[in-house]
Parts: structure tokens; sequence; C-alpha cells
């Protein structure tokens, strides 16, 4: 059957097949062939040079024999005899050895030169053509040997040579020396060379005195290398050589590459440079004309292995592609959601096998679907759960603090002593700056991302050492402690920074020094420094104490959130072991750090480097309050809250301004009294019993004109951003969070004072008594249903066992009922995640496994289920670190978890029986 659309893993197989067995070859053998010319250039062009220095040497050797030749006939006796048998042994030696052309015997009487003998007859001084004779004998009385430059004479190259003659101090043996013996041996070496080779000598200008071919291509040749290698400013002016010596590469006016090896004569002049230099030149593409042979020869070999690849790879994909096509439909019903599994296959041994898997996997993917979507249904639930938990969290601490606040700012408007009202401003700061510590660590976004945005400000630092001072110096006096603020530069500097998290070190670095500390002293340092430009200073703040200490092997971790120095110490001293990590978080991110030294029963110091702006002086805008008392004269608030101790407050800020008041205990009580009387402002809280404030604040806007209209002021103890927005959409029209601050409210009182205005005129002028029709206002079964804890109220707490739990009431403010649902949630959870790491590690999932200890751990300790904690932390640590717990390790856990699972569920039986 022929395919229109052929399978795609056949082309891959053919392009990967002839990828990874040609072109690599193909690639190796183009990035390696010039690489291969290279070194073979440098081959050849070392063989070349060293081919040469042979011939030099060997040349050299020929002209020295003459020159021996020379010193034997220099102490020849014949030169005792008359001139005419001298004359005749001159003509009878030339005719033994014809390179010696001419021979003559000069003498200098009176300073004139004349012949005394030669080897041709009718010859004058004048007529021999030598050199200067006077050089020549200077020369011989340096070295007592002269050697002129080659010349041509008489169409041959000739070199005169002169000598001492021992007998005859006043003369000297002149021999013209014809390089006949030379010029022979080059002949023979360009007939032996290359015929692309070309050897060359020239004098000590540069010029040509012979060459091995006397075509017009070798003269060509030469021209083009004297052209491009001459030295300029050689010659025979010049005391250096006009080539230079060794290998000398070349691009001739043909474009064409060349090689030449310049060796000079080891037989120097009188003037003592090389006689003459032999020169040998070559074309590059003759020089490795072999090398590209073998590569084209390496390139067919290629091709023909290519075309075998070729057919194999063919081959190859037809017993392939077919079995993956099918396994490739069998999973793409993966993606469709079909897992039904696929028994018939046919094909190789390993695909038979993966066709295995993928129905054991088609199986597995089916219920671990399903567990999956149980697992995400418990996660929402969960994180639903913790939402609830933190925003109750947060209700339940803003209250207290709420009343705290609120009074400490009416006890200011009474009439007070100086030391009272310090008090209460310190108390009232430290309230506040709890308070702003709060909004931080409850609010969602900052938890989640792990950062807190500083908030600069100008300040100065004076303000924060009295606000240290009138806080602590009390408390280490009740210790008996000595408490010491030493701040080493003018407490009248400003800074431009996070005042708040500056006094949060500070609080925290002098909280733990008094706590752990039991007698001595408690001793704070500051320094300053300005650093490089100016514009910031380094804080420097040591606290120091002589309490318990810390061991040194627990230093490193008290900045460890939740850690402390000892196991002990949350118990004998409190704490959740959060203020150094807190201070280390800080102080980086004011990029500064932390150091601490300690040695147990002697004392800690801690130092933390802060590098802050330099700030500028600001004038302290210090406004009273100034409200006219007339503006809400006799207006009508509605107070809906179920906290008396808010209420209290509330009344009172509000009652000083001139409100009337009225309370409701929640929302559905609030729209009843709406009812009876029409209001021209209403607070309303939010969590509140029967009705909260978001359902009642829709029923209100709901209400026919123009009562829908009345402005409502959210005031919350729950910071969370979702919460605000949420009564922001169900209608309210500000949002002012508890702790209640009096200038937040009277803010709020100037923006909406024309609504209320406008509510007062309505209720005094045309408003009558209300009248709300519609029973779905007030009606609403669901306000009958019981709170959750209610069915939970037999739930003996005592009977669990596996957990520490005074500690947990003491962490939960004594909240039975919500124990009590926690641990439900924590055992319809959690009861098989022992088996869930067990089944992890047993198919290699360490990661998976690491997450469910992770979360095992973090759930148990929230519940001080310790027992628990503990065992899933040993299993977390041996995971990370990529062992496998061992069984007596796992069946710890197993069983902790089970002993614990078995008291919650015994209590639920016995809650849903009685």
């Amino acid at each position: 059957m022929i395919r229109i659309v052929p399978n795609r893993i056949k082309p891959i197989l053919l392009v990967s097949m002839l990828a990874v067995g040609i072109l690599p070859a193909y690639i190796y053998g183009w990035i390696s062939s010039k690489k291969l010319n290279d070194v073979a250039l440098d081959r050849i062009a070392d063989g070349i040079n060293a081919r040469s220095n042979i011939v030099a040497q060997s040349l050299d050797q020929t002209h020295t024999l003459r020159l021996k030749n020379l010193d034997l006939l220099s102490h020849s006796p014949i030169f005792s005899r008359p001139p005419e048998e001298i004359g005749q042994f001159f003509h009878n030696f030339g005719q033994t050895d014809p390179s010696f052309s001419a021979m003559h015997q000069v003498r200098n009487t009176n300073g004139g030169y004349y012949l005394n003998a030669t080897s041709g007859k009718g010859f004058t001084i004048h007529e021999i053509g030598a050199p200067d004779l006077e050089n020549i004998e200077k020369a011989l009385a340096r070295d007592n040997t002269y050697i002129s430059h080659p010349l041509i004479k008489n169409g041959d190259l000739t070199v005169f040579l002169a000598k001492k003659i021992k007998q005859q101090p006043d003369g000297f043996l002149l021999i013209e020396y014809k390089m006949d013996d030379i010029k022979q041996q080059l002949k023979q070496l360009g007939s032996e060379v290359a015929p692309s080779d070309d050897v060359y000598l020239t004098d000590i200008d540069g010029k040509l005195l012979l060459s091995s071919h006397t075509t017009e291509h070798s003269l060509h040749h030469f021209k083009q290398f004297y052209k491009a290698n001459l030295i300029a400013g050689s010659g025979s002016l010049s005391s250096f050589f006009p080539f230079k010596p060794g290998i000398n590469n070349y691009i001739d006016d043909d474009g064409e590459a060349m090689i030449a090896a310049v060796v000079p004569s080891q037989i120097k002049d009188t003037e003592g440079m090389p006689i003459w230099s032999l020169i040998t030149v070559t074309s590059q593409d003759s020089a490795i004309s072999v090398i590209d042979e073998l590569h084209h020869f390496l390139l067919l070999a290629l091709a023909m292995i290519s075309v075998f690849i070729l057919l194999l790879a063919i081959g190859l994909t037809k017993r392939i592609t077919g079995p993956i096509a099918k396994l490739t439909r069998f999973a793409s019903q993966f993606r469709l959601g079909d897992y039904q599994p696929n028994p018939s296959f046919e094909g190789p041994y390993e695909f038979q096998l993966l066709n295995d898997a993928l129905n054991q996997g088609a199986d597995k993917i089916s219920a671990d679907t399903k567990r999956l979507n149980q697992a995400l249904e418990k996660a929402k639930s969960a994180d639903r759960a913790k939402s609830a938990f933190l925003a109750n969290l947060s209700h339940e601490i803003r209250t207290p603090m709420n009343g705290m606040l609120g009074l400490s700012q009416l006890l200011l408007k009474t009439k007070l002593t100086a030391e009272q009202e310090h008090h209460l401003n310190t108390l009232l700061d430290s309230g506040k700056h709890m308070m702003s510590l709060l909004n931080d660590i409850l609010d969602f976004s900052k938890i989640e991302q792990g950062q807190l945005k500083l908030d600069k400000t100008h300040f100065c630092f004076s303000d924060l050492v009295g606000t240290i001072e009138s806080t602590y110096y009390s408390l280490a006096k009740e210790k008996g402690l000595a408490f010491n603020i030493d701040c080493g530069f003018d407490q009248e500097t400003w800074f431009y920074a996070d005042k708040s998290r500056i006094r949060q070190i500070l609080f925290n670095l002098i909280s733990n020094a008094i706590k752990f500390t039991d007698k001595g002293h408690v001793r704070v340092r500051m320094r300053r420094a300005l650093l490089t430009g100016g514009q910031q200073q380094q804080l420097t703040i040591v606290a120091e104490d002589s309490g318990i200490g810390i061991a040194p092997e627990r230093v490193a971790l008290v900045f460890d959130p939740f850690a402390q120095a000892e196991v002990s110490t949350s118990r004998r001293y409190g704490g959740t072991g959060l203020g150094l990590s807190i201070v280390k978080q800080l102080a980086e991110l004011m990029g500064g750090n932390v150091e601490l030294s300690s040695e147990p029963g002697i004392g800690t110091s801690v130092t933390v480097n802060l590098c802050l702006d330099t700030g500028t002086p600001q004038e302290e805008l210090i406004e009273d309050i100034e409200i006219d008392r007339e503006a809400f004269a006799g207006l009508h608030v509605l107070v809906v809250e179920d906290n008396h101790l808010n209420i209290l407050i509330m009344e009172s800020f509000l009652k000083q301004w001139g409100f009337h008041t009225h309370t409701a205990e929640n929302g559905l009580e609030a729209l009843e009294m709406m009812q009876r009387q029409s209001y021209d402002l209403i607070l309303m809280d939010n969590h509140m019993p029967v009705m909260d404030g978001l359902e009642s604040t829709r029923r209100i806007r709901s209400l026919p004109e123009p009562y829908c209209i009345v402005p409502i002021f959210a005031c919350t103890a729950d910071a969370f951003e979702e919460t605000q927005k949420n009564m922001l959409d169900a209608g309210v029209d500000c949002v002012i969070t508890k702790p209640l601050d009096e200038r937040k409210l009277l803010d709020a009182l100037q923006r909406f004072r024309h609504r209320i205005d406008y509510m007062a005129y309505l209720r005094r002028h045309t408003l009558k008594q209300p009248d709300f029709r519609d029973p779905s206002i007030l009606g609403d079964h669901s306000l009958n249903q019981m709170p959750l804890s209610a069915t939970l109220s037999a739930f003996d707490l005592d009977q669990v066992t596996q957990i520490d739990m005074e500690e947990l009431l003491e962490l939960l403010d004594q909240d039975k009922n919500m124990i009590a649902h926690f641990l439900t949630i924590f055992a319809d959870d959690h009861h098989d995640y022992d088996q869930k790491i067990r089944q992890a590690i047993k198919e290699n999932d360490l990661e998976q496994a690491m997450l469910l200890s992770h979360t095992l751990k973090g759930a148990s300790a929230s519940l001080c289920a310790k027992r628990i904690s503990h065992s899933a932390m040993i299993i977390e640590k041996q995971l990370k670190s990529a062992q496998i717990p061992s069984e007596s390790e796992l069946d710890a856990m197993s069983q902790a978890l089970s002993a614990l699972c078995h008291e919650i569920r015994s209590q639920q039986h016995t809650v849903d029986i009685g």
C-alpha cells in the first residue's frame, strides 16, 4: 500500500543517520583540509630549507677546497726561483686545474705594484682586471687571505683570491678563480629537483649570478622573488644581507603563492659578508599537489560510504517506523482522554515492552486522575480553611488591640500628669507599631512573595532612642538588669529610611537580650559612619548581654525561622523563634548584614549594620484635632458591632463630636432597627454572629431610596485586601481598619460630610418611619444554621495523647472547638500520607515523596504533633540528600500517623453516636 503522507519518523531517521554517519566526516575533511595543507606546507618548507642548506654546504666545501689549494701554493718553494720559472709553474698548474684560469705574483716596490710572474704572456698589472691592489694588500695584512665579490669576467663567474707568499713578504699570490665547478653543481641540482623548483646563486647585492635553469620562466620567478623579498637599504653599501635567511612565503604578481628558502654562504668576504647566497624557489600548489590528490580520494570514499548508509537507513526505517506509528497513535489517544489499552501489537521486542508500559500507564493515569481530582478538591478546601483561619486570627488579635489603643486615645484626652501622659504615649506608639507589623505578617501577598516593602520617611534618630528608653528601661529594672544605651553620635541626626523597621530591629534585639538575661546587664551601642559619596550612612547597632549565651553548634541556626538556641528555650522563655530571622531579613533589605558572637554562660553580642540614606530635617507638624462640634450635633449614627469594648470606644469618639449613637450587635438586628428609625450614618463591623457585615450591607443597599443611600463605614479588624475589596463590592463607602484611629475616623467623616448632612436633612423633613414590605430583606432560613463548632462540642481533647495539647491550646487561644475542627481536617486529608510516600519512593519519584513528607511535617507541626513532625522531618532530609529512607524510619512515621488518626477517629465516632 502506497502512503500518500509518509510517516514523519522516516525522514527524521534518514537525515539523522546521514548526519551522524557522513556529515561529521565531510565537516572533518573540510576543516582538516586547510589544517593539513598548512602542516604539509610547513613540513615541505622545512624540507626545502634543509635541502638548500645541504647544497650550500657542498658549494662551500668546493670553495673551501680552492682556498686550501691557494694556501698550499702560497707556501710553495717555487717563489724563490726566477720569474720565468714561476710563470711556467703557473701555466702548468692552470692546465691541471682549469678553474684557476689565471695566476699572478704581484710585488710592491717603492709604493708601486707590478707583476713579478704570471700564467699568461704579455700581461701587465693594469691588464689583469683585478680589484684595487692596495685594498687587497690591506685585507691581507688583516686576514692573510683575500676573497673578492663574485663578478662576471669574459662571460664567466669569477672570484679573485689572494694570499701572502711566505717567502716574499713584499708580494702576494693573486688567482682568478673561475667558478665552473660550482656552476656545474648548480646545473646538476636543477636536473635532480622538481621541474617547478628553481635554484639561484646571488651576490651580496642580490643580483643573480647563476641559475639551475636558464629559461625565461625561471628568470621570471627570480625577478618576482627579488621584487617581493629584497630588504630595503641592503646591498654593497650595507652591513646586512639583502634577503631574510630561512623560509620566505610571498605572493608574486601573478597571484601565485610561493615558497623561497634563502641560505647565505658560510664563507665570508673581506668585509665579513657572505660571498654569495643560495635561493630555492617553488610554488605552494606544486608542493602540496600530492596532499590535494589524497583529499580528493577521501571525498570520493566518503561519497561511496554515503550511498551505503543511505541504503542501510532506508532498510532500517521500514523496520522501525511501522511500530512507532502504531505506538504514536496509541499515545495520541491519551491526549484525547481515551485511556483504553491496546492489547494487540507486533514489532521489535523493545517496542512490545513500550506498548505494555503504555497499557500499564493508561490504567495508572486513569486511577491517578481520579485521585488527583479528589486531592485538588481537598487542597482547595484546605486553602479556604487556611484563609478563614488567618482572617479570624487577624480579627481576634485586632479586637483587643482596638480596645487598648482606643482607650489610650481616650485617656490622652483626660487630665493627666506629665508622667502618665508620657507612659500613655509610649503605650500608644508601641501598640501602633505592633499593628503595623501585624498588617505585614497577615498580608497574603507579602507572605506568599516572601518580601516586605520599606516605607521610607525622614525622621530624627532621637525619636527611636526615646521610645527604646521609655519602653525597656522599666522592663530591665524589674529583672534587676543594668540597661544602658550608648549612642556614639548626635541623636538629632536625621535619616531617610523606614523608621518602623529600624525600631522593629531594635525592639527584637533588646527584647531577646532582656528575655535571655537573668542577671548582669544589657547594653546597646550605636555608631554612625559616612559611606562613599556622603549621601548614605552606615548605622551600626550592637546589642550585648550577659545572658545564657548560645552553644557554638547552634549559632548558625538561630537565624532560621522558628529556631532558638535550645530546644527547651521556647518552653522556658516563650517566643516563636522569629526575632533574629526577621532582623536578618530586614537588615538585608536595608543593604546591611547581621553578625552574632556568643559564649554559653557568658553572653551574646549581635551586630547589625544598616545602609541608610541621609535624611533632611522636617518641621514637626503636630496639629490638634479641631472639629466643629456643631457640625455633627444631633446626627444619628448606628454602630453595628458585637464587641462591647469596641462599642464603648466608638461611642466615646462619636459622642464627643455631638453624635447620637445607637448600637446593634449583628447585621440582622441593624436591619430590624432601621425599620423603626432612619439613620444618618452606619458604622458596620464585618465578622458578627447571625448576619455578618457583608450580607447586612448588601440588604441595606437593596432597600428603596433614599434608605439605600445612607453612608456606611466598614470598621473591621480584618486587614486582608480581599476582605476589604469584598466589603467595598458589597456597597460600603469606605473601610476603616481596627484598631480605630481617631484621625482616620475624622478623615472619613469630613470626606462624606455632605452625604451625612443630606441624610440628616431627609430624616428631619421628608422621611417617615420606614416600611420594608419585602420579607426577603429580613427573612433567611440560612441564618438559623448552627455554627460548625457546635457539632464538635462533644470532642474530648484530653483523649488525644499524640499532640502537645497544652501548647496547642495556648497557640489557638483555648478555642477547643477550633482545635477539634482542625484535627478532623488533618485526619481526613493526611491519614494516608505514609502510604503515598512509600508509593512515591517505590516508583522512584523522590521529588513527590519529598513534597509529601514536607507537607506532612508542616501540617503536624502546626497541630503540635511533634512525634509525626519529627519523623517526617527525618524522611524529608533523607530525600533531599537523594537517599532512600530506611524501613525503620518509614515505620516510625506510619505508627505515629496511625496513632493520631485513630485517636481523632475515635472521638469523631463518639460525637456521631452521642
